[in-house]
């Protein structure tokens, strides 16, 4: 994953990171914004699969943590 600055997290979110990561999250969309706070503070995957979990009100879900944070790493 590139390091990017604030610009650059701000300009990627704007031009297409929202738009692709709405779409990872599908009927999860609404709180892109929370996995996406995540995502730019670099936080680990379980963290991430753990607020998943929450939004969804189950448990973790690792398998759509995996699924952003390949995107993200490769975005």
């Amino acid at each position: 994953m590139t390091t990017r600055s604030a610009n650059e997290w701000r300009e990627f979110w704007a031009t297409r990171g929202e738009r692709e990561l709405a779409e990872l999250l599908g009927d999860l969309a609404p709180h892109a914004t929370r996995v996406a706070t995540l995502l730019g503070s670099r936080a680990p995957r379980s963290a991430l699969a753990a607020e998943l979990g929450r939004i969804k009100g189950t448990t973790p879900d690792h398998e759509l943590a995996r699924r952003i944070g390949d995107w993200f790493e490769r975005a």
